[in-house]
Parts: structure tokens; sequence; C-alpha cells
């Protein structure tokens, strides 16, 4: 069961989206989720455990997001 979680969606000057999820669990676990789509919606990446080294949330928020800028920018779509 989900406690809080926050949620970021974005379109990349290169036509990549991405989607970065973070859940805090009833437990107090982090729970994160980060999603790299070409314009075409296929996949180029989907993380369903990244490690944001003892963060909380919104720092691994913040984390995960440039990580999925880095990989979504580093693809040549346009």
């Amino acid at each position: 069961m989900t406690e809080r979680h926050e949620e970021h969606k974005e379109t990349l000057s290169n036509g990549c989206k991405i989607e970065v999820k973070a859940e805090i669990l009833k437990d107090g676990s982090l729970k994160m989720f980060i999603g790299v789509y070409r314009p075409d919606g296929s996949v180029i990446e989907e993380d369903h455990h990244p490690s944001p080294h003892l963060l909380d949330m919104e720092a691994a928020l913040e984390w995960a997001i440039e990580k999925a800028k880095d990989i979504g920018n580093q693809q040549h779509t346009l």
C-alpha cells in the first residue's frame, strides 16, 4: 500500500518522454520507477528498482529525473 507518492512526466526537446515515480510505502520504504521512451512510445529504458542511495523521497525523485533526462537526451531521434 502506498502512503505517499509523486510523479513527474516530461517531453524532452528531442521528443523522448520520461516518466518518474517515487512512492513511500506504509512500511517506510521507497519504491521508484524510471521510464524513458522514444517519441513513438517504444521503450528505451524502464527501471523498476533504481537505487537513489539513501535519499529522501524528494531528493530521490530529483535524482531519478536527472538520470532519466540524461538517458533521454542521449538519444538521436529527430
